[in-house]
C-alpha cells in the first residue's frame, strides 16, 4: 500500500493551522499507533519536513507535519501556509501553534497516547523544546535537529532572520528578506536564556547538529546538551555536515533517531 498522506486542520484562537499526516504501511484504523509531531524552521513549511515524516513513518510512527500560522516566505503557496500574519508570529504563538497540533492528535482514535513524540528542525527544534518542557510527562521523547538556541543572542546583536538593525532602537517590523516579523518576536526573546527554558523537560532528549553548521554553531548544542540532566540527552556532532542534513547526512541522522526510538522500548 505504502505510506498514505492525508491533510488535516486544527485551530488556534480563530486561525487555522493546515498539516499533513503520514500513516505506516498497512495501517489499520482500531489499532494504535505512536505519533511523532515534526516542526519545522525559520520561513519553512511543513512540507520541509516531509522528508522525516516519511521516514518516521515507514519506522512505524503515524507522523505530523504543520506550517506555524505566520510562517513561511512571502511567496509560499497559500494551499500549504496555516492563517496568521507573520508579524504576528514569535517563538511564543509557534509553542502554542504546536501545542494545539499536539492536542488534536491525541484527540485521534489511533494515537498511542503515552508514546508522543515532538521532533524539530532549526527555529522548529527550539520550539519543540519549549512545548516539551512545558508538556512535561505527555511528551515521551524529545528530537532536537539544529536547533536554533542562538534566537536569543541574535535579538542581542540585532540579526534576527538575517536582517540588520540597532537592537537598542527596534523597528516596529523587521525586515528579514523572505519575510517580515513584528516587534514581539524580538522582545519575547532578547531577554532569554534558552537553556534555563528547556531545563524543565525531563525526558529522553536526542540532540543532532552540523559541526560545519553555518547558522547555529553547534556549541549551542553542547550547552544544551550539558543543561539536561546527567545521561538525559544524547548529542551526535555529524561531521561536515551544515545546517540542512541532505543526502548522506540525513541518514546518518535518520539512523541515530531510529536507535534513539528504539531505547527503551520493550
Amino acid at each position: 500500500m505504502g505510506i498514505r498522506e492525508d491533510a488535516f486542520t486544527c485551530r488556534r484562537n480563530g486561525l487555522t493551522i493546515r498539516g499533513m499526516q503520514y500513516l505506516p504501511n498497512e495501517f489499520i484504523e482500531d489499532k494504535k499507533y505512536p505519533a511523532m509531531i515534526v516542526s519545522h524552521g525559520f520561513t519553512d513549511n511543513y512540507t520541509s519536513v516531509a522528508s522525516y515524516c516519511r521516514a518516521f513513518a515507514e519506522m512505524g510512527y503515524i507522523s505530523f507535519g504543520f506550517s506555524f500560522c505566520g510562517g513561511g516566505k512571502k511567496e509560499d503557496d497559500i494551499g500549504v501556509k496555516s492563517d496568521g500574519a507573520s508579524t504576528d508570529m514569535t517563538i511564543f504563538t509557534e509553542v502554542e501553534d504546536l501545542i494545539t497540533v499536539k492536542e488534536y492528535v491525541k484527540s485521534l482514535p489511533y494515537i498511542q497516547k503515552e508514546e508522543l513524540i515532538l521532533a524539530g528542525v532549526s527555529q522548529g527544534g527550539f520550539v519543540s523544546g519549549l512545548a516539551a518542557a512545558g508538556c512535561g510527562e505527555e511528551i515521551s521523547k524529545l528530537i532536537m535537529i539544529s536547533p536554533a538556541l542562538c534566537i536569543p543572542d541574535h535579538a542581542r546583536r540585532g540579526c534576527l532572520g538575517g536582517s540588520c538593525y540597532d537592537p537598542n532602537n527596534v523597528p516596529s517590523q523587521i525586515d528579514c528578506g523572505k519575510t517580515i516579523l513584528g516587534r514581539a518576536f524580538h522582545d519575547q526573546v532578547v531577554g532569554m536564556d534558552p537553556f534555563r527554558e528547556l531545563e524543565p523537560y525531563k525526558g529522553p532528549v536526542l540532540i543532532l547538529h552540523g559541526l560545519e553548521d553555518e547558522i547555529v554553531n553547534y556549541s549551542y548544542a553542547v550547552r544544551a546538551k550539558e543543561r539536561y540532566e546527567k545521561g538525559q540527552c544524547g548529542l551526535q556532532l555529524i561531521q561536515n555536515a551544515g545546517h540542512s542534513f541532505l543526502g548522506q547526512h540525513e541518514k546518518i541522522a535518520l539512523a541515530s533517531i531510529g536507535q534513539f526510538l528504539m531505547e527503551g522500548d520493550s
